[in-house]
């Protein structure tokens, strides 16, 4: 506790003196201050001088009033001063001056003032002034004060002045008799001393951001600001978050936790973090900042939508197509996932002796029977559709894998599967050796039947008829011959693969001079109906 205790110089009793001429001195003995700790009461005594010797005046003009120590005549005034209570004004803390007529008439009203300033470097609260007067002295007013009669007393209640403050009390009074008149003022007030704590109300605030719509695989990023909304300091502040079930920081971890030390007010901290989530999945990512004293924040919050594409993948053609014939195959990817499935990426994987003849949205082709679109990004429920048109040139089946990817996204398949079936084609060609011929010499014919298809054809056989002017010699050929007369049929050829041929030799010779018809009729069991043909030969002759 500090102790404030005004400097007394001296401590002594000053009398601030007021006479009316011809006046004896009045209460010569001073009145000494005292003084308290925290505080003072102090009074001084105000008396007018010893009169002088009076000469002897004029019958009509009365004798100037004389100055006093500590006082002087102004005019038609007496004035004094005094610095209360060390008479120095360096170590005083109250000027008190006061002003009277230099002379009164018996009981005439008459005005005076008293003025009190605080000359201290502190408030002074519970200043009082009090005028004592002799008995023949009355009070008539007094102004902001009161007069106790019964005391012959006028105190004057100043209250507090703050430093270089002033006050004014203006008194009206009377003199009952003639001859000197004298009034003692006296003044006391407290000091005190004050202390003060600051009273302070630190209080925190948490907020998060960060990211409030995150695709699976993708790092999470949040940023944690405390705050010391309230005045003094939050000491030891730490900042925690306990992140939900399938959230992690990098390094595994299912909680984070950040020191903040001393925030004053007004004072912010930022810490960073990062997770990942293990699947999809809405998340309350949520924290709270605590402080000693109990202090602590309301929880902040924020929910992250963890989301994924997710591809579905179809393709179609038909079940059966002919070797050789343009096959088309239509691809077809659907994003059924929550997020955007970017960068998506289409492929069709095609067997070896499988030739692309054309593909839509720009494909490329790595040579090696993979077929590559850029789909692009694909937003939840888009579909992106493809199409490839191939042949192929083996019959069996043939599987084709379409597949579909994007980031984030596992990769899907598709399989079609064609049975290729070829179609035979018989060609046959026919020429004479000899044309035109003579009578009794001979032609040979030769019958060559060519599969032009893609499948096998089966079960062909070959019949030739002669006409009138035509004798069979000979035949040679795939199969034997049988004869009967003009008609001469050979043996079926069981499969006559594609591009094989079955060669047939038959002589004749010219009987009789004509326009003479080799005719060939073919059959198969893919043949529907024969396959006739005619060769023209000339005979000629006898």
């Amino acid at each position: 506790m500090t102790e404030i205790r005004p400097t007394l110089k001296g401590l002594m009793a000053i009398a601030l003196a007021t006479a009316i001429v011809g006046c004896a001195p009045q209460n010569q003995n001073p009145v000494g201050p005292i003084g308290t700790t925290g505080g003072g009461t102090y009074s001084a005594v105000t008396s007018p001088p010893a009169p002088r010797p009076t000469p002897t005046p004029a019958p009509t003009t009365p004798s100037a009033p004389a100055a006093i120590e500590g006082s002087q005549i102004v005019g038609n005034q007496v004035r004094g001063k005094l610095y209360f209570p060390t008479g120095d004004a360096a170590t005083s803390a109250l000027l008190l001056e006061k002003s009277l007529p230099t002379e009164v008439q018996v009981n005439k009203p008459f005005v005076y003032d008293i003025k009190v300033t605080n000359v201290a470097k502190l408030k002074l609260e519970g200043v009082e002034i009090s005028e004592t007067v002799p008995g023949t002295f009355k009070i008539k007013d007094v102004t902001e004060g009161n007069a106790d009669g019964k005391a012959n007393t006028v105190t004057y209640l100043v209250g507090t002045l703050e430093p270089g403050d002033s006050k004014i009390v203006r008194l009206t009074g009377t003199a009952a008799q003639s001859g000197p008149l004298g009034t003692c003022i006296s003044a006391k007030y407290n000091t005190s001393l004050c202390m003060a704590t600051t009273v302070v109300a630190p209080a925190l605030k948490l907020a998060i951001t960060g990211s409030a719509d995150s695709m699976k695989g993708d790092t999470l990023s949040y940023k944690l600001v405390v705050t010391n909304t309230g005045s003094g300091e939050a000491k030891n502040v730490k900042v925690e978050s306990v992140l939900p079930d399938g959230v992690v920081t990098p390094d595994g971890k299912a909680a984070v936790a950040f020191d903040a030390g001393n925030l004053g007010g007004g004072e912010s901290k930022d810490f960073s973090f990062s997770a990942k989530a293990n699947k999809t999945g809405t998340y309350p990512i949520k924290a709270t900042a605590r402080a000693d004293e109990g202090l602590a924040s309301e929880p902040a919050a924020l929910s992250t939508a963890v989301k994924a594409p997710w591809l579905q993948i179809a393709k179609t053609g038909p079940e059966k197509a002919f070797i050789g014939q343009p096959i088309t195959y239509e691809i077809s990817v659907t994003n059924k996932g929550d997020g955007v499935a970017k960068d998506t990426m289409i492929f069709d994987n095609l067997p070896a002796g499988v030739a692309v003849q054309f593909a839509t949205d720009n494909a490329r082709s790595d040579g090696s029977g993979k077929v590559k679109w850029e789909a692009g990004d694909l937003a939840p429920g888009a579909t992106k559709k493809v199409a490839i048109v191939v042949t192929a040139a083996a019959a069996g089946e043939m599987k084709t894998a379409a597949s579909a990817s994007a980031a984030g996204a596992d990769t899907q398949a598709a399989f079609a599967s064609t049975t290729l079936v070829g179609v035979p084609a018989i060609l046959v060609q026919m020429a004479d050796s000899v044309d035109p011929v003579r009578v009794g010499d001979q032609t040979t014919y030769t019958v060559e039947i060519t599969n032009t298809g893609t499948a096998p054809g089966t079960n062909i056989k070959l019949v030739c008829t002669l006409e009138e002017q035509a004798e069979f010699v000979n035949a040679t050929g795939t199969t034997k011959e049988k004869v009967d007369g003009k008609v001469i049929t050979f043996n079926p050829v069981g499969s006559l693969l594609p591009k094989a041929k079955a060669v047939y030799k038959l002589t004749v010779r010219a009987s009789k001079p004509g326009d003479t018809r080799f005719k060939t009729s073919i059959t198969s069991d893919q043949l529907g109906r024969p396959v006739e043909s005619t060769e023209s030969t000339n005979f000629f002759g006898n």
